[in-house]
């Protein structure tokens, strides 16, 4: 089969396309036929070799949809033809944590596609059913690729970890990549006032399209000041910190009194200076945010296939093309998600 092999971190350019063998389902798997699979900035880092659990050779892609072709042995319920789409990563349903309903948490099995597990650039991957959510018909590939790191981060990010209420007021950075997309519209669905934040001009009417109430433009990434303008003095109620380093201290200073900042990404995987004594001064709440678990991707899975929430695929490119992409998602060329495609098997 043909895959994107990375032998080396680094550079985009170290993504290459080999012909290698099609892996075979085992007990708890299936091999899927992949359809789609997204470029989320998760995996240019893990790419340039920023995530340690990672080793080269390696094939990455977390964002993953497919037709099941093959059902390995003591797989009920799995049958060829199914529609499947993947989560970030494995949890084992059955420890504490896991049955605390925490399965971002779980250390029994804690496997991540594009990783530990071999993921979708590529014709063929093989995944654990405990892995898979099933994909509506409705859905064409490449929404369905898209959901589970997209609209499944944001409903683990809005409602579960940040506790969204309707009536808030909602700010949110990077904002125009794919999980801000969806966030815009699921916190604009649940009620909630939208303030999102760019770098880009031509990303502002797509924000706009998406339901964010203000958009603010901010090239050098100093937005605090004009978030606290825009509410009158007060701050926001709760943040999506997706963008990380670069805008942490900007958001906490955006804050409202006894404010919700929910941190789910850092793209430049850099450290920050944090003053307690403005969290202790205003009660503010710091909330780490992992990774989308089955019930919130049935729930992304059902937003997107009722029309709830929209998924932005920005452009479909050939599997051939991810070096390309991964280039223009580092330079900041794309407002929403692209999507891998690989050739017919």
């Amino acid at each position: 089969m043909k895959a994107i092999v990375l032998r080396s971190f680094g550079e985009a350019g170290n993504l290459k396309m080999e012909d290698v063998p099609v892996p075979a389902p085992g007990k708890g798997e299936v091999l899927l036929r992949v359809h789609a699979c997204g470029v989320c900035y998760h995996d240019v880092i893990n790419r340039r070799g920023n995530l340690p659990r990672t080793h080269v050779p390696a094939i990455l892609g977390h964002e993953a949809a497919g037709e099941v072709v093959a059902v390995g042995p003591e797989t009920p319920g799995w049958k060829t033809g199914d529609r499947a789409a993947t989560l970030q990563r494995m949890s084992c349903g059955t420890c504490a944590l896991c049955r605390s309903g925490r399965n971002s948490l779980c250390k029994t099995d804690n496997r991540f596609f594009g990783e530990e597990l071999p993921g979708g650039y590529s014709q063929f991957m093989v995944a654990p059913v405990a892995g898979l959510g099933r994909v509506p018909s409705s859905l064409p590939w490449a929404e369905a690729a898209t959901v589970c790191c997209t609209t499944g981060t944001a409903v683990h990010t809005l409602r579960t970890r940040g506790r969204i209420r309707a009536g808030e007021t909602v700010l949110i950075t990077g904002a125009s990549g794919g999980v801000g997309m969806s966030a815009v519209q699921l916190a604009k669905l649940d009620g909630a006032r939208v303030i999102a934040v760019t770098s880009g001009e031509a990303k502002v009417q797509p924000l706009r399209a998406a339901g964010a109430d203000e958009v603010i433009l901010s090239r050098g990434l100093d937005f605090a000041a004009e978030v606290r303008k825009r509410t009158q003095g007060q701050g926001v109620d709760l943040a999506v910190e997706i963008v990380g380093s670069a805008t942490f201290d900007q958001t906490l200073k955006a804050m409202a009194p006894g404010g919700r900042l929910v941190v789910v990404g850092n793209l430049e995987s850099g450290l920050v200076q944090v003053n307690p004594g403005l969290i202790i001064v205003k009660e503010l709440e710091i909330i780490g945010a992992y990774a989308t678990n089955q019930a919130e991707l049935d729930e992304a899975l059902r937003l997107t296939a009722t029309g709830g929430v929209r998924q932005f695929v920005t452009d479909t490119v050939p599997l051939a093309e991810a070096a390309r992409a991964h280039f223009r998602l580092e330079n900041r060329e794309v407002a929403g998600r692209l999507v891998l495609v690989p050739p017919e098997a």
